[in-house]
């Protein structure tokens, strides 16, 4: 019985920092996945930005000041919609 609770304590301190390793583990991988899921939803806000939307939407929302077009086409360079709204 002298060995019962030195060997309890020591068994459940392994676990106790097994547990947090594998929560570390855990939260890197959550973290690498969240960072995939965000730039993947980045990339398709500007698609839908540069090249989803109607030009009449392009046109309502980016074309009634000359600062907002030209915000507009600096952020769809290279889309080939960039020139959707006139200064």
């Amino acid at each position: 019985m002298k060995w019962f609770i030195p060997t309890m304590f020591i068994l459940g301190f392994i676990i106790v920092l097994s547990g947090c390793a594998s929560v570390d583990s855990a939260k890197q991988a959550i973290a690498v996945k969240g960072a995939e899921i965000s730039d993947t939803a980045l990339t398709d806000a500007v698609w839908w930005t540069c090249k989803g939307s109607s030009v009449g939407a392009v046109k309502r929302m980016y074309g009634q000041t000359a600062e907002r077009a030209d915000l507009y086409r600096e952020f769809c360079k290279g889309s080939g919609t960039a020139n959707v709204v006139a200064p």
